[in-house]
């Protein structure tokens, strides 16, 4: 077993190379600006009980499963909805398989069980109660498997200042179209988010609020944050929702 402490320097260095330097969806400067969101969710997630000798396996990007892999030399494996990217995941060494969390099981024909799902900013786009998607996942953790998962804090700064000023804070909810981006169907608080897992058989083991060092990905967006910042010392309004939750033996 092999408790996970990473430095920022390993993580910089594995950033750069697998992450920045690879064609993923968004271009370099996505990433440059989300730095901060990668290196404190691997911060958390070592810190919440990942062990370098689990099975993992990423729905959504892939890019803690590459970061994982390249500094832990962890057996990861990432699913997508397509083979677009498929080339950056295999080019890395990795498994790749097609997966989808709308679908029973969310990976057909799973030749293999996992110890840990990572879903990075990926279940507030789905279009139906969480506890559904993750009773689905269930079909693909060994006993006492874990879900990691960051998402939107529903009561971030961002959505109240929205609603004061009588703006949509959420997209469009709908089903899944093909080659339709699904954007936020839904947000969540600390205490929905936690009845969701319980409901769906997991136990929580850890959930907190967290800025994940989010600056934002426009001008101004970052100003705002920045004037903002000491209001984010009452965890209510931090901008992300972090938690680990283990499935029930």
């Amino acid at each position: 077993m092999g408790k996970c402490s990473p430095t920022r320097a390993e993580f910089d260095r594995a950033y750069n190379d697998h992450v920045i330097g690879s064609n993923f969806l968004e271009v370099p400067e996505y990433y440059e600006i989300d730095r901060e969101r990668y290196w404190r969710s691997l911060q958390l997630l070592c810190d919440m009980g990942l062990d370098s000798d689990m099975k993992m396996i990423e729905f959504g990007g892939g890019q803690m499963a590459l970061l994982l892999s390249k500094m832990f030399g962890m057996d990861c494996t990432v699913a997508d909805i397509n083979e677009s990217y498929r080339k950056v995941i295999d080019a890395a060494g990795l498994s790749f398989v097609i997966g989808n969390l709308t679908w029973e099981p969310p990976v057909p024909d799973a030749d293999k069980r996992y110890d840990l799902v990572v879903m990075l900013e990926v279940i507030e786009h789905i279009p139906e109660p969480p506890y559904v998607t993750f009773r689905r996942l269930s079909s693909l953790l060994n006993p006492g498997g874990r879900v990691f998962l960051t998402t939107p804090n529903l009561f971030r700064l961002r959505n109240i200042t929205r609603m004061v000023l009588g703006k949509d804070y959420l997209d469009r909810f709908q089903l899944p179209l093909p080659h339709v981006g699904l954007g936020h169907q839904m947000e969540y608080s600390m205490d929905h988010m936690s009845w969701q897992l319980r409901h769906a058989g997991y136990a929580v083991e850890d959930i907190r609020h967290d800025q994940l060092g989010t600056s934002g990905h426009s001008t101004k967006a970052r100003l705002a944050r920045r004037l903002l910042a000491p209001l984010y010392m009452r965890p209510t309004w931090r901008e992300k929702l972090v938690a680990m939750a283990r499935l029930a033996e």
